[in-house]
């Protein structure tokens, strides 16, 4: 009878090292969610424009203000998008410029973009020719 007491002892405390891993496990996997931006850069007509390149950049605010300087350039998809991932809120400068060599055009557009925290936020940019 003795044995079977222990070995049920035995068989329970491996249950609950099991259990606890097992939570300790998932608790571990958790992610945080991403803070994300999707621009796209549109032209006077409202057409998608390919090719373009979109700077973000956070330059200094003043005094009193923390931030980091953060700069992120990339170039629009063929759906005339990028997205940014940052790992905090912030208040972004976006700066889309593209120049066509074709026909010595520059166009050009700002705006800005608010991250918040473990949210997608999407911003359109128009830019017209100079």
């Amino acid at each position: 009878m003795k044995s079977k007491v222990t070995n049920n002892q035995g068989i329970m405390k491996r249950s609950i090292y099991l259990l606890l891993v097992g939570v300790f496990l998932l608790c571990s996997c958790y992610e945080e969610p991403l803070t994300k931006g999707v621009i796209t850069v549109y032209d006077s007509n409202g057409n998608t424009i390919e090719g373009v390149e979109v700077t973000l950049s956070q330059e200094d605010m003043g005094p009193g203000v923390t931030q980091t300087n953060i700069v992120d350039i990339q170039t629009s998809d063929y759906k005339g998008q990028t997205e940014h991932i940052l790992e905090m809120e912030s208040i972004m400068n976006v700066t889309a410029l593209l120049i066509e060599s074709s026909n010595d055009t520059i166009l050009f557009g700002q705006t800005v973009i608010r991250f918040i925290q473990g949210e997608v936020v999407y911003k359109d940019v128009e830019v017209i020719a100079y």
